[in-house]
């Protein structure tokens, strides 16, 4: 695949379906932890799971323990 494109809850929070975070906390980077209070059950293991995991491989990465390609 060339290109994914990641659209989150855009195309339910644009039809009324999910309710979108206050503007401070988008300003703030805070729309992930706001959407995980309205959907703790779906979404809680997902980010407590994946992001760990993201931060760790982004350390190995700046620290030059691990390379990954670019394709």
């Amino acid at each position: 695949m060339k290109l994914m494109v990641g659209v989150g809850a855009a195309f339910d929070i644009n039809s009324g379906h999910l309710k979108d975070a206050p503007v401070w906390m988008k300003n703030a980077g805070l729309q992930w932890l706001f959407r995980m209070v309205m959907e703790p059950r779906r979404l809680a293991s997902r980010y407590l799971k994946n992001n760990p995991r993201f931060v760790w491989l982004i350390v190995l990465q700046l620290l030059g323990l691990r390379k990954y390609q670019l394709t």
